[in-house]
């Protein structure tokens, strides 16, 4: 019965989430924007805001491959690098994680209301 019983101390920690599941949600939320973008060019009625990107997001491959297989490389490397040279977590990493997870987030908000705006004015 003593097998039983639940230490709850446990679930009062907050969760830590390893440093690939940051990188894999931050790339994943590139590749939302990169989706979202390449949607809502290929209406017509919008264009890129970023005059370097909209350069690239006129040819899709190279909008893919700029937006979703290079930072998947890079993600890899970095996740690579921390685990051979067994790198910690700190403060600055998680710093920029969080802070690149937000400005992502902040852009897909940004991709909701227009998606909202374009299929409530067609």
């Amino acid at each position: 019965m003593s097998e039983l019983v639940l230490d709850y101390r446990e679930y009062d920690k907050p969760r830590q989430y390893g440093f690939g599941t940051k990188l894999f949600f931050l790339y994943l939320l590139n590749v939302a924007d990169w989706f979202c973008t390449q949607t809502l060019i290929d209406t017509g009625r919008f264009q890129e805001a970023n005059p370097l990107m909209a350069a690239i997001m006129e040819y899709p491959i190279a909008g893919f491959f700029i937006k979703c297989v290079l930072p998947l490389a890079l993600s890899i490397f970095i996740w690579l690098f921390y685990k051979i040279f067994k790198l910690e977590q700190n403060k600055f990493t998680n710093f920029i994680i969080y802070s690149g997870v937000v400005i992502y987030t902040a852009v897909i908000v940004v991709h909701i209301v227009n998606f909202v705006v374009l299929y409530t004015t067609m």
